[in-house]
């Protein structure tokens, strides 16, 4: 009997051994398989250039590898049917019922919090010692973005990849301290609330290459960003004051969670900030993490190169918080990459879609009228470009939006003009705080661009930070 139950003991441990063997030799030999098609595959570096895109569609991405792309895209998967949040998104260094917060700030917040009671929406102002523990908990999945964020030198930096990653993970609306909201959100045109938003909706979509004119149809659900034009100046001096000639704001956005275009800019800035910072573990030029026949679409150094003195300036300087500049901040976290990769985003979408709706009332005005006002005639000169543009190119040039008086769409991409989100500033078209479209004032703070040019070189190119210069 004893060596009848040793027998079968020792059967069995040779069958859980032999077992074994084999799991283990399957997983090697599955996981060298894996890594080998991850290999074989033309995207076999974990974090992509967003500059170097054509090969896939950024509108439906489909997780297929393991590049910081995918992960963001599994992480915050994009339901475009679904409502904008409603929810606020304010930060500071501390918050109101502390004795530093800023008395100049009391009054807006107020507002904001005020607004958002009235209107059913959660408010939410997260102070620094807040913000990291917030992103380890959303963002734990995908640890490069974190560590990113940590290695940003500046306070401004951090501060523009924040209301990124927020909006990205959560949705909601995003406002700087120094704005405050003018009118109830289901009063913006962005809520299908508002009798704006139904206006807007019932325009004429407008043709590019290779449309189906048959399966494109007017969105039937609310936007999934919604951004405004900062700057519009038709002058020939605009590179002293803008980073691009057509700007996008980022003091105020509004988006539902895992816009696809949030995911490339957070991509991009997560790369850049890898590869540029001081001290980064990542910034060696062979590391195989980066497209290494595109080296320079992740270093700072290169961005809008043509604003540096070449003669001068040190391409080769790792960032810190010492020589981190003007121009680095526009192009690095500010409107000037986030201007950028909006066109960028949208030009890929007509390009690899043949149904995106394209609407801009602007653009479908007769221009034959007797009276022609100054505006129509400067949409009128650039007619040729936006047609050869979207024709023959499948692109959106940044033409498609300039003197932009009413809502324009891009798919799911609500671009707002000027008096949206800058209303009063006296030039550029943008009309005063009271017309139907303004919905949040800025108050032009500015208060990073004094430190930020004190690291400036001579040379640099400066602009003011947003504030808008008064033609003379």
């Amino acid at each position: 009997m004893i060596s009848k139950w040793l027998y079968s003991k020792r059967v069995r441990t040779v069958a859980f051994i032999t077992c074994l063997f084999f799991i283990i030799t399957y997983s090697s030999l599955f996981n060298n398989v894996y890594l080998d098609q991850f290999k074989q595959s033309p995207i076999n570096y974990h974090i992509p250039s967003t500059a170097h895109s054509s090969d896939i569609n950024m509108r439906i991405y489909t997780p297929h590898l393991n590049t910081l792309r995918d992960q963001l895209t599994r992480t915050f998967p994009y339901d475009p049917e679904s409502l904008i949040p409603h929810t606020i998104w304010q930060t500071w260094k501390n918050g109101p019922q502390d004795s530093k917060f800023p008395s100049k700030f009391r009054s807006t917040q107020k507002k904001w919090t005020s607004m958002a009671q009235a209107t059913g929406y959660q408010y939410s102002l997260i102070t620094d010692e807040s913000i990291l523990p917030l992103l380890q908990n959303l963002y734990g999945e995908v640890p490069l973005v974190i560590e990113a964020y940590n290695l940003l030198p500046t306070i401004i930096l951090k501060a523009d990849f924040f209301r990124y990653l927020i909006l990205y993970a959560r949705g909601g609306i995003y406002s700087d301290m120094d704005t405050h909201p003018l009118k109830p959100f289901n009063e913006w045109v962005s809520s299908s609330e508002s009798t704006l938003y139904k206006q807007l909706y019932s325009g004429t979509l407008l043709p590019y290459k290779n449309v189906n004119r048959d399966s494109t149809k007017l969105p039937s659900h609310e936007p999934g960003l919604i951004i405004g034009i900062e700057a519009d100046p038709d002058r020939e001096d605009w590179a002293k004051w803008y980073a691009r000639r057509m700007q996008f704001c980022q003091w105020t956005i509004q988006s539902k969670p895992g816009h696809p275009l949030l995911r490339e800019l957070i991509l991009n800035i997560t790369a850049t900030t890898l590869k540029s910072v001081q001290g980064s573990p990542y910034s060696d030029d062979q590391n195989e993490m980066f497209d290494l026949k595109h080296l320079r679409d992740y270093d700072i150094n290169y961005r809008y190169s043509s604003s540096r003195n070449s003669s001068n300036y040190d391409y080769t300087q790792k960032k810190n918080r010492k020589n981190v500049d003007g121009t680095d901040i526009m192009n690095w976290t500010g409107p000037g990459i986030f201007t950028d990769i909006t066109f960028e985003y949208l030009s890929n979408i007509i390009r690899t879609n043949n149904d995106i709706p394209l609407l801009n009332s602007d653009l479908q005005k007769p221009l034959n009228d007797e009276i022609i006002n100054e505006q129509s005639k400067s949409i009128k000169r650039f007619y040729n470009i936006i047609s050869e543009q979207l024709l023959t190119y499948a692109r959106i040039p940044w033409e498609f939006f300039a003197f932009l008086q009413n809502p324009a769409m891009v798919d799911d991409v609500m671009i707002l003009p000027i008096t949206s989100f800058s209303p009063g500033v006296g030039q550029m078209e943008a009309k005063g705080t009271d017309d139907k479209l303004a919905f949040v004032e800025h108050l032009f703070s500015g208060s990073w661009k004094e430190d930020a040019d004190k690291n400036s070189n001579k040379n640099s190119n400066k602009n003011n930070g947003g504030i808008p210069p008064v033609p003379e």
